[in-house]
């Protein structure tokens, strides 16, 4: 939460304090869970040599020498930034050689000016052949370059988090580093829809430039966009005019010859008291639709005979006892 204090930052018993971008926060100090990935034994147990090889492995003189570079380099700007010892300036300078698999160095090296980075944006790829990551070069390789990812994220994420090693950056082949096989072993196949952050830094000598971040989302297969059109182009948009039945394209049919007749023949008319029965295309008398059906001993005359139609009263009558 954001609170009201003399800038601080880091642990502070039970409290950690930070600067986001609304100002100074403070929040409860949760000990993560120590997994102990490969990448974390290699980077601890190095760090740990570094620091008996300062006592043990380099002689005086040699230590003055980096006491007296060590002065000369500032510390990355959290608060403030300051000086840092010649100890410090050795263990920063050779655990980053030893995160890229280079031998240490027991003399203090030259500052290094760096030219611009050369990688260029992030391209993804994913058709017939699988998914491919590649980075493209602006210019020519002249330093190592390490290469930093964080794992697949929402598509909507702008900035990114804590990314991690993922190994140094491959020979270009027609001005493109593919990086797909650093990036599965790492996390896995990113699925389509989903973010990628990659980060690129130089390094030359232990001497690290600044991050250069790249970031794109992974498309979708080229086999999904044809059965995607296909069923958009598939449905069909009924427009409600005030009517269930009209909307849903479900009314019955019209007779097609009867319509015709009437069109051609315009002295036909319908006679009284006729209703079409559904599903039918010809008038049909009140009378039959009311009387009962025919016995099967009927005369052929009784069956041309209509019954007269009866009339209301005597349709809603009830006897009365």
């Amino acid at each position: 939460m954001k609170v009201l204090d003399i800038p601080s930052s880091g642990k502070r018993g039970t409290i950690v304090a930070y600067l986001s971008p609304f100002g100074l926060c403070h929040r409860a100090l949760i000990v993560p869970a120590n997994t102990q990935t490969p990448a974390r034994q290699h980077m601890r147990r190095a760090f740990g040599n570094f620091a008996r090889a300062w006592s043990r492995v380099l002689t005086q003189t040699q230590r003055d020498r980096w006491n007296a570079a060590g002065p000369k380099v500032r510390s990355a700007k959290r608060l403030e930034s300051g000086p840092l010892t010649g100890q410090l300036h050795f263990q920063g300078i050779n655990s980053a050689r030893s995160c890229i698999g280079l031998p240490p160095l027991w003399e203090p090296p030259a500052p290094v000016v760096f030219d611009r980075n050369p990688i260029g944006p992030l391209i993804i790829t994913n058709d017939q052949s699988g998914l491919r990551l590649l980075l493209k070069l602006t210019g020519p390789v002249t330093e190592h370059i390490m290469v930093f990812a964080q794992a697949p994220c929402s598509a909507g994420r702008s900035k990114r988090r804590n990314v991690s090693y993922i190994g140094l950056l491959l020979p270009a082949v027609d001005g493109l580093c593919d990086i797909t096989a650093l990036y599965v072993a790492r996390y896995g196949t990113p699925r389509p829809g989903e973010k990628l952050f990659i980060v690129t830094r130089q390094q030359k000598d232990g001497w690290e430039d600044f991050d250069q971040e790249t970031s794109e989302i992974v498309p979708e297969p080229p086999s999904a966009h044809p059965a995607f059109a296909t069923q958009a182009s598939t449905l069909k948009v009924y427009m409600h005019k005030g009517c269930t039945r009209g909307a849903q394209a479900i009314n019955p049919p019209s007779a097609p010859d009867t319509q015709a007749s009437n069109e051609q023949d315009p002295l036909v008319a319908t006679p009284p008291n006729t209703v079409i029965a559904p599903n039918s295309a010809i008038p049909t008398p009140h009378s039959a639709l009311l009387s009962p059906p025919p016995d099967a001993a009927a005369t052929p005359d009784q069956l041309g005979r209509a019954a007269p139609f009866p009339s209301v009263l005597s349709v809603l009558s009830f006897p009365l006892k």
